[in-house]
């Protein structure tokens, strides 16, 4: 939506759910031996998020 713009105010939607899914599913296999590698998801999430917010994300982002 955000690439259809201007818009006359910013377009943003409520991310948290959808950075923090994948790193629970990841989390719920094994909480200690896989905290980086969630920590890195949500990063990566985080990033993407923004990008989107943007209206700059791509699939190959």
């Amino acid at each position: 939506m955000n690439q259809m713009g201007p818009h006359p105010w910013p377009l943003s939607f409520s991310y948290g759910r959808a950075m923090q899914s994948a790193a629970l599913k990841l989390w719920a296999a094994d909480v200690k031996g896989n905290f980086a590698a969630a920590q890195k998801i949500v990063a990566q999430r985080a990033r993407e998020n923004g990008l989107a917010a943007l209206g700059r994300w791509t699939r190959a982002a």
